[in-house]
């Protein structure tokens, strides 16, 4: 059980999806330790997170204001490093990856549209924008450019995003073992940081099995204290079993 504010909510995983998600977000935490332009591995889990059913978390070393060509290009592969796991090691993929198609599209149309990361293309921006004079935010986008031009700004997005799947397969491919192992510490201690994921990819075992960390109601359960009116014990008490019902 999970605690989402102040509501309990269960959620009940099969083992067959538990591996599949273990492998998911071992492709994103690998991909990220092979990758030296990607953001540091921080933690991998899989307990479930609001829609999420695993989570790699990566942090830069420190505060970044502009990013590189390099950067962006490993970030499609940590991304794309759960989907190709999937690939590696069931031989289908699955709808988890998704929410990390919707990202690499978007990052790679920023590329190509607005910083001018494309050799094809050039630095030139593509999407005249228009903005509410008072909210001070983008309501609308037109195109500015011919059908020749967008056919041209779509092969090279493409070209973009297959290019880092395909550097992604040969990476997790290479290192099939490394993701084997990173896969099943996911699943035994559902939550690794990222000292203990180096000591898993450099073949050392952990030395203690962690129980789940799991979010606990905030409720205090401690006894009301004596000058607590009885009023106010009832009500307490009242509480305490409308988040019982919900639980």
């Amino acid at each position: 059980k999970v605690l989402m504010g102040t509501e309990r909510r269960s959620m009940l995983i099969a083992e067959k999806e538990k591996l599949v998600i273990a492998y998911h977000e071992a492709g994103n935490a690998l991909m990220g330790k092979l990758l030296p332009d990607a953001n540091p591995v921080h933690k991998v889990t899989i307990i479930p997170r609001g829609m999420a059913l695993g989570v790699t978390f990566h942090l830069p070393q420190q505060d970044k204001h502009i990013n590189t060509k390099a950067y962006y290009l490993s970030e499609l592969c940590v991304i794309y490093g759960g989907r190709v796991a999937e690939e590696i090691k069931f031989g289908e993929i699955s709808t988890g990856a998704s929410n990390d198609i919707e990202k690499a599209t978007q990052i790679g149309r920023m590329m190509v549209c607005n910083w001018g990361m494309s050799e094809k293309i050039g630095p030139i921006a593509f999407g005249r924008k228009e903005e509410h004079i008072f909210l001070g935010r983008e309501i609308s986008q037109h195109r500015d450019f011919s059908e020749e031009t967008s056919r041209a700004i779509d092969g090279e997005i493409r070209q973009i995003l297959e290019s880092q799947l395909t550097k992604t397969r040969q990476m997790l491919a290479d290192n099939k073992d490394k993701l084997d192992m990173l896969a099943l510490a996911v699943l035994e201690h559902e939550y690794l940081d990222a000292d203990e994921i180096d000591k898993i990819l450099n073949g050392e075992k952990l030395s203690v099995v962690k129980k789940p960390r799991v979010m606990v109601s905030r409720r205090k359960k401690d006894e009301p204290k004596k000058d607590e009116s009885t009023a106010d014990k009832k009500d307490e008490e009242n509480k305490g079993q409308v988040l019982d019902k919900t639980a």
